[in-house]
């Protein structure tokens, strides 16, 4: 037989080739698993970004392909604790069980690179700000320091917002600049210099002391706030909410000593839009302020629900709890008794907390019932109890208190549908909040900032007699308390005892002589008793303490009318409405003074900005008195 020279050469290629065909014929890295691993761990584990390590390229996803293996298997990673079953979310970061698949069995292959060919282009993050350069950054002015050891710190820091006109903002990005030590933070707006105030009267960068209930406030609509896990988002422009020049950012930090000193700088950066926002949403807030979890309870329970008095869209859904948390569930019932899952939790984790975004918005009907279930496990079997061996644990904002909050961002169909869902939310928001504290104080009866908010709760609800007893009592144990004696003024004066009243102001004056609302508010009972002069002189000071008070300008300006001097009231009530452009009772007053010296169309401009301001009160008027106005004339 004759032989042919290189047969072994070509039988042995065709082998080599048939061997590479069939090690590709499985998932390579290049073709299969970079895609999925570039889509799902890339937001965080990437040059930048949160995770503890890249995996962008072959080498960091081989050298890791173990670990992988197991988070991917047990679904720790990636992290998205919302269980599928509900309205999906915009988003979500959960690996299909194909895509689980796919992983595992390149990993059991040997992880195959693959040709070089197969591979498409890196994706590109942002560097940086993860939404982008924002277009204004503020933060704190100063680093501040946190102790080695000892208690929990909160401190709260004022950030200057250096605008010059109303703005809306669309999107904000919190950067803590050291993650590790900063438990949560909520950021909160404060108008008047409250907390500038505050600040300045404190030592070293921020305040220790709390803001009172009513002191600061949440955007209209909106919960700004960080907590771990959760990630930035742009809204749409239709849902931006509003920032006045003169507002202050007040940045609530609680902390957490690590053991050695540290020190804390944190950023906020806003996106803003140039469009005017036309609707304006709603927080609904489930949950109980009464906690109370036995030591060794390993399935402590705890419910809330809420019927919607009109049809809403819910938009988002956040759930907040601390470290024995053990599952979160929140539903809704329809009035025909569907029912539909709008989150669920099995296995929370304080580490991986978020806020949801439905992508399309979840629409309930009028006489839907809105629910939540959160469990507690305070066992010595839970791993993340930071008690050992397990003690009563009680509601609170520390790590070793508890909280059960569902927040719910939704929109009603109309303004008016809005105004009905407030009022009776808030009915129901006051009375849960007065039952939580009031549990609270049971345990802890020395603790003022409750009796505080206690009081002003109480207040609110117009249970006068309840919110006196409280700030007395807070008065009795801390005698110069502004926040408590200016609202036991306040509750007096409601109540006709103006006497008493003007004794409360007074001693809120004599604790800070710069108390911008004690000094307007007594200003208006001496006026009411003829002391003109004398209020005119409290407003000045008013005025002087917190130059951008509106309020103290309406009520200067409704003084100076009083003593007949016109102009300089007119002078007043400007300034008022340059620092509040939509406080409408000043226009109401201003546009009333304009009618009397004959400019009709000054009034006339005065009175629809009341028209169409927020005050209902100063609203109606202005309706009635451009009804009554004789026509314009034109030329």
């Amino acid at each position: 037989m004759r032989s042919v020279p290189g047969l072994w050469g070509v039988i042995l290629a065709a082998l080599a080739a048939g061997a590479q065909t069939a090690a590709q014929a499985g998932p390579t890295f290049n073709r299969d698993v970079a895609p999925i691993v570039w889509d799902r761990c890339g937001t965080c584990h990437r040059p930048g970004g949160a995770g503890p390590f890249p995996l962008i390229d072959y080498s960091d996803v081989a050298k890791r392909a173990d670990l992988i293996g197991d988070v991917i298997r047990s679904r720790y990673m990636p992290p998205w604790p919302p269980q599928p079953g509900g309205a999906p979310f915009e988003g979500e970061r959960r690996m299909s069980d194909a895509e689980i698949a796919t992983l595992l069995e390149w990993i059991e292959d040997g992880r195959p690179e693959g040709r070089n060919e197969d591979l498409p282009p890196a994706p590109t993050w942002p560097s940086g700000w993860t939404l982008g350069r924002p277009d204004l950054v503020v933060e704190m002015e100063e680093p501040f320091a946190v102790p080695a050891e000892g208690p929990d710190v909160f401190r709260s820091f004022v950030l200057k917002i250096p605008i010059d006109r109303t703005r809306h903002v669309r999107g904000f990005e919190f950067r803590p600049r050291n993650a590790p030590i900063v438990h949560h933070a909520r950021i909160l707006l404060d108008a008047k210099g409250v907390a500038r105030s505050r600040d300045e009267h404190e030592p070293g960068p921020g305040f220790s002391e709390g803001m009172a209930v009513g002191e600061v406030f949440d955007p209209e609509g909106h919960w700004i706030g960080w907590t771990p896990g959760k990630q930035p988002t742009l809204l749409e422009s239709d849902l931006a909410w509003r920032i006045d020049p003169g507002t202050d950012l007040v940045l609530e930090l609680h902390m957490l000593p690590t053991g050695r000193p540290e020190r804390i700088q944190s950023a906020l950066g806003l996106h803003f839009t140039g469009e005017t926002p036309k609707r304006t949403p709603f927080i609904l807030r489930l949950g109980r302020n009464d906690i109370d979890i036995p030591a060794g309870a390993s399935n402590y329970a705890i419910e809330d629900s809420y019927r919607t008095p009109v049809a809403i869209e819910v938009l988002n859904v956040y759930a907040h709890a601390h470290y024995l948390g053990k599952s979160v569930r929140g539903w809704a019932v329809l009035p025909g008794g569907e029912e539909r899952q709008l989150l669920r939790i099995d296995d929370w984790s304080f580490d991986w907390q978020d806020e949801y975004r439905y992508l399309e918005p979840v629409r309930l009907p009028r006489g839907s019932r809105i629910h939540m279930r959160f469990t507690y496990d305070n066992s010595a079997r839970n791993p993340r109890n930071p008690r050992d061996p397990p003690q009563r644990v009680t509601y609170g904002w520390k790590t070793f208190e508890e909280m059960g909050d569902l927040w719910f961002q939704v929109l009603a169909a109309s303004d008016a549908d809005r105004e009905i869902l407030a009022r009776d939310f808030h009915r129901k928001e006051r009375l849960a909040q007065i039952a939580g504290l009031e549990k609270q104080l049971e345990i802890a009866p020395g603790d003022l900032g409750k009796r505080k908010d206690l009081g002003y709760l109480n207040f609110q609800a117009g249970r006068f007699p309840e919110a006196i007893r409280e700030f007395e009592r807070v008065i009795e144990r801390d005698p110069r308390s502004v926040f408590s004696w200016h609202n036991l003024g306040l509750s007096w004066n409601l109540l006709g005892e103006t006497d008493k009243a003007a004794v409360a102001y007074r001693e809120a004056i004599e604790a800070d002589p710069g108390h911008a609302p004690s000094l307007s508010n007594l200003a208006v009972v001496l006026a009411n008793a003829g002391r003109a002069g004398e209020a005119e002189q409290s407003l000045r000071q008013a005025i002087r303490a917190q130059p951008r008070y509106v309020e103290a300008y309406g009520n200067l300006g409704a003084v100076l009318v009083s003593l007949g001097r016109f102009e300089q009231a007119i002078a007043i009530y400007r300034r008022a409405v340059e620092i509040a452009p939509d406080y409408g009772p000043v226009h109401y007053n201003l546009a009333g003074l304009y009618r009397d010296a004959g400019q009709l169309e000054a009034a006339r401009r005065h009175y629809r900005a009341a028209k169409e301001s927020d005050y209902e009160r100063a609203a109606a008027l202005a309706s009635k008195a451009l009804d009554e106005m004789p026509p314009a004339t034109t030329r």
